[in-house]
């Protein structure tokens, strides 16, 4: 199919031919698809009204230039967006450009670094807060007052902001220590916003799981399991090989995505056992899950997903990453120690496990708080003491 995206944002489409995948007499190939959506293009009567072509791939760059003799903050950009892509995974880079670009750049690039101060970050606050959050390739909406917001569009807005300071105050600190400003204010001055973070509610409990498993087809029902039994992102299941089974011990190596840290998931046995047997017949190389076509997955399974979450009955909001959620939830409500769930996930620590998942483990606080009281009513039962209260 060949498909053309107009200036009112409709779209037409035109279907070129079968390909040689699924055609037993001449099908076309990817290239000569393209030729073929060349030539319609050229001949519709559409092609006038299209809208500007968009290049291919993702921005990796700022879209400004920090130029003259005055240390900007926009220079201090230039050079942070440098190191990440150096010291940074992709998509974490890719990240920092995209936010820096959308946010930064048009409000602060030609401030001089030595003059960022308190008032330039409140009204930058002010102005991200106001401003509704980039969605792709879609016009942005109107702004919006502080006070016509909900409690959680808020929060959610803090949370950009706070990542947005992050960056700032990287980029500031970075250009001090290298002699390109003189003061320390610029970076000190940079605060993030308090109680943006709330714990993780959006999971699903062990009967939702199955309801959902019922739900799926044979091949994303393999992609759920995945989930489920080690708590790895989509991305990271499909990267996930024949080899990478059993490598070392009882368990699957997870290749990095958002960090250069690897690391391996240890599995229950009748985990191992599914995972094993993902890998029978397979060579080294060949992935893990594919679909039931023999395709390789990729952003399909976010709508087949969707369908199984309706189909299920479950919460509209549910997304492929709560299985993730779940997966750390369930572990916690289980009494697992945070610093066991932590490696699990691929956390550095337990701070992020801390403040996401332990108000899930009532049970467990309240043992240890039994366990480690020291009694205040010396040579005394627990009951007279409790009797000593009520009277």
């Amino acid at each position: 199919m060949a498909r053309l995206r107009l200036r009112d944002e409709s779209y037409r489409q035109h279907r070129i031919g079968l390909t040689e995948d699924n055609c037993d007499a001449d099908g076309m190939s990817f290239e000569q698809a393209c030729a073929q959506a060349e030539a319609w293009y050229r001949s519709t009567p559409f092609a006038p009204h299209a809208s500007d072509a968009r290049p291919l791939g993702s921005v990796e760059h700022l879209l400004a230039c920090p130029i003259g003799d005055t240390y900007t903050i926009g220079h201090a950009l230039a050079e942070l967006v440098e190191w990440k892509r150096l010291v940074a995974a992709r998509s974490h880079f890719l990240t920092v450009v995209v936010l820096t670009n959308f946010h930064i750049v048009p409000r602060l690039f030609e401030l001089p670094a030595g003059q960022m101060n308190s008032e330039h970050l409140r009204w930058f606050v002010k102005d991200v807060l106001e401003t509704p959050p980039k969605r792709g390739n879609r016009s942005i909406e109107p702004r919006r007052s502080v006070e016509s917001m909900t409690d959680e569009e808020l929060r959610k807005r803090k949370k950009t902001i706070n990542t947005l300071i992050g960056l700032l105050r990287m980029a500031l600190t970075m250009a001090w220590e290298n002699g390109r400003i003189d003061s320390d204010r610029p970076w000190r001055c940079l605060r993030r916003l308090p109680n943006v973070d709330r714990p993780r509610v959006l999971h699903l409990s062990r009967a939702e799981c199955f309801r959902l498993l019922e739900a799926c087809s044979s091949d994303l029902r393999r992609l759920v399991l995945g989930a489920l039994y080690t708590g790895c992102r989509a991305t990271e299941l499909m990267r996930m090989q024949a080899s990478h089974v059993g490598r070392d011990g009882p368990g699957v190596y997870v290749t990095p995505v958002k960090s250069y840290r690897p690391r391996v998931v240890l599995l229950p046995d009748e985990g191992f056992a599914f995972f094993s047997s993902l890998a029978k017949g397979k060579k080294p190389s060949e992935p893990l899950f594919v679909r039931d076509d023999g395709r390789y997955w990729f952003t399909n399974y976010r709508h087949a997903f969707k369908r199984s979450v309706v189909d299920a009955g479950l919460p509209d909001g549910f997304c492929f990453h709560g299985l993730r959620h779940t997966y750390a939830s369930q572990l916690v409500q289980s009494g697992a120690p945070l610093i066991v769930v932590a490696e699990q996930l691929g956390h550095r620590n337990i701070d992020t496990v801390s403040r996401t998942y332990s108000h899930l483990a009532p049970d467990a606080r309240l043992a240890e708080v039994r366990k480690r009281f020291a009694s205040l009513i010396v040579g005394r039962g627990s009951s007279t003491a409790m009797d000593d209260y009520s009277g």
